[in-house]
C-alpha cells in the first residue's frame, strides 16, 4: 500500500461512508470505492462488511490502521512544518496537552508564553493522555502535558508539579461540613472519579482499598473537568486534582482535601531523540511557575476558609 492507499482508507474508517471520504478527500465517491477495492485485491482480504449504506470494519482493517496510525501522524507533523515555513515563522512551539490542563493551567501560562515571545506561533492540540504521549513520541507535538504520565523507552517525563487530590461538592452537600473527606466519608454518595483504566484512578482506588472502603463510583469520567462539570449539574461529588478547580469556572463548588492523601504528578513530556528546543523549555519554566503560583493560592484559600473559591482566585490572580 502506498501514502495515497493509505490516506483513503483511514478517511473511509473515520467516516464509515465512501460518500463521506469522497468528499474528505476531494475525490468523486466511484474513484474511492474502486480504489478500496484494488487495496482488497491486494490484500487478499476485506477491510469492510457492508451494513446498509455504511462500511463496518473487518478486524483485519482495525489491526492495519493501528499499524497505520504513526505514518499519518509523521505526515501531519511535517505537514506542519512546511506551514511554518512558507508563513516565515520565527519559532513555533506545538503543545498536546489533556482536557484538564488546557482548561485549567494553559491558558495562563500560554498567555504568559505570549507576552514573552511575541512572534512565536503556538498551537494547543488537546488529546487523551495516551494520545499525547504519542504526539510527544512522533514529534507532532514539540512537548507534551500530562498527568500521571506512563513513561515509555523513548520519551522523558519532567517534572512540572505535584498535586493532591481534592473533593468537589455542591455548597448543600454534607460533605461542604466536613474539613476534609475520606472514602468512608463517600460511601453513601453518589461518586463521579476517574476511570481505573487511567493512573489516577488506579492511585484513588488504591486510596479506598487502604481505608478498606468499597470502590464504587456511580459515573466514571475520562477527563476530570467533566466530572467537576457534572457536579455543577447536580450529579453527585468528584474527586480531582487541585489544578483542575484553579480554572475558574467551578466557583459555585465547594473544595475539601481527600484524605488519605492522593499525589499526583504533573509531567512534561519530551522526547528522548530530539533536544528540546529553546522555546519549549521556555514554556516548561513558565508553565512551572504557573502551576506552582496556582497550587500556592488554592492551599492558601483553604487554609484561611475563605469563600468562594472563584472569587478569592479572580481577585489575588488580578494583582499579580
Amino acid at each position: 500500500m502506498n501514502l495515497r492507499q493509505l490516506e483513503i482508507f483511514s478517511a473511509v474508517m473515520r467516516f464509515r461512508t465512501t460518500v463521506a471520504a469522497a468528499q474528505e478527500l476531494s475525490m468523486s465517491q466511484p474513484a474511492v470505492s474502486n480504489a478500496i477495492k484494488h487495496i482488497e485485491s491486494q490484500l487478499g482480504f476485506r477491510l469492510f462488511e457492508r451494513a446498509g449504506n455504511r462500511l463496518v470494519p473487518t478486524e483485519e482493517g482495525k489491526i492495519l490502521l493501528d499499524e497505520a496510525e504513526p505514518l499519518f501522524m509523521h505526515q501531519q507533523a511535517l505537514n506542519q512544518r512546511a506551514n511554518d515555513l512558507r508563513a516565515g515563522r520565527i519559532g513555533r512551539i506545538r503543545i498536546a496537552a489533556t482536557a484538564e490542563l488546557s482548561e485549567s493551567i494553559l491558558p495562563g501560562a500560554m498567555m504568559r508564553f505570549l507576552e514573552e515571545h511575541p512572534s512565536v506561533h503556538l498551537s494547543l492540540d488537546t488529546r487523551p493522555l495516551a494520545s499525547v504521549l504519542d504526539a510527544a513520541e512522533t514529534g507532532l507535538a514539540d512537548v507534551g502535558f500530562g498527568m500521571e504520565a506512563h513513561n515509555r523507552h523513548a520519551l522523558n517525563l519532567v517534572p512540572i508539579a505535584q498535586m493532591r487530590t481534592v473533593c468537589v461538592c455542591q455548597s448543600d452537600s454534607a460533605l461542604a461540613a466536613l474539613p476534609f473527606v475520606t472514602p468512608p466519608d463517600l460511601v453513601d454518595q453518589k461518586l463521579i472519579a476517574p476511570q481505573t483504566s487511567n493512573g489516577i484512578g488506579v492511585l484513588i482506588a488504591e486510596a479506598f482499598a487502604k481505608a478498606a472502603t468499597p470502590y464504587a463510583p456511580t459515573v466514571e469520567v475520562r477527563f476530570l473537568n467533566v466530572a467537576a462539570r457534572l457536579v455543577q449539574e447536580g450529579w453527585g461529588s468528584a474527586l480531582l486534582d487541585e489544578l483542575t478547580v484553579t480554572s475558574g469556572r467551578y466557583s459555585d463548588l465547594e473544595v475539601r482535601p481527600f484524605q488519605p492523601t492522593v499525589r499526583l504528578e504533573l509531567s512534561a513530556i519530551l522526547p528522548k531523540k530530539r533536544m528540546p528546543s529553546r522555546l519549549s523549555l521556555s514554556f516548561i519554566t513558565i508553565l512551572r511557575k504557573e502551576a506552582q503560583r496556582r497550587l500556592d493560592l488554592l492551599r492558601a484559600h483553604s487554609e484561611a476558609g475563605e469563600c468562594p473559591l472563584g472569587e478569592t482566585l479572580a481577585r489575588r490572580a488580578s494583582t499579580e
